[in-house]
């Protein structure tokens, strides 16, 4: 799960998206935390509606909804 939040992190960062749900991600990866699914996607979910209100490039938004099935299906196991 760990390297799902540091892709997502590089993501965000080469978009040049800037919030505090980047900052908690990035903390959350430097620091090593755990942190339930549910929560990622949540935090991701989050980023994506706040990129949506700000009309950013639908591949950019289903790259985001990837790593949202990728932890789903971690999740499942």
């Amino acid at each position: 799960m760990n390297q799902i939040v540091y892709e997502v992190v590089v993501f965000l960062h080469l978009m040049g998206y800037h919030d505090t749900k980047l900052k908690l991600l990035t903390n959350m990866y430097q620091n090593k935390l755990e942190i339930e699914n549910e929560a990622i996607i949540q935090i991701i979910n989050d980023v994506i509606s706040d990129l949506e209100k700000r009309n950013t490039h639908k591949s950019i938004i289903a790259n985001l909804h990837n790593y949202i099935d990728i932890i789903n299906n971690e999740s499942q196991y």
